[in-house]
């Protein structure tokens, strides 16, 4: 995709008042403590072990690694991570 599409789908999302986050597809995390995160937009499950959870986002990897890690729920939309969480990581 050219820069000039990029900035036409920019202003187009801004003026549709669609958040930047949604327009661009960006993975979303939101850490709840150490105990817990939501991860929203994420493509796909690369990696899982207790240990270290590895998604597939539209421009990046991101690595989650802690003890005791477990998927209390997932869809296509979002899912979240339980345990104690140590690092959170892009790749």
């Amino acid at each position: 995709m050219s820069s000039h599409e990029k900035m036409f789908l920019k202003k187009a999302a801004q003026a549709a008042q669609i958040p930047e986050d949604l327009s661009r597809h960006a993975v979303l995390l939101r850490a709840l403590g150490r105990e817990s995160i939501l991860i929203e937009n994420y493509k796909g499950i690369l990696e899982y072990s207790g240990e270290c959870l590895v998604v597939q986002a539209a421009d990046c990897r991101v690595r989650i690694c802690g003890k005791n890690l477990w998927i209390a729920y997932y869809n296509e939309m979002e899912m979240k991570v339980c345990g104690c969480i140590e690092e959170i990581r892009y790749c």
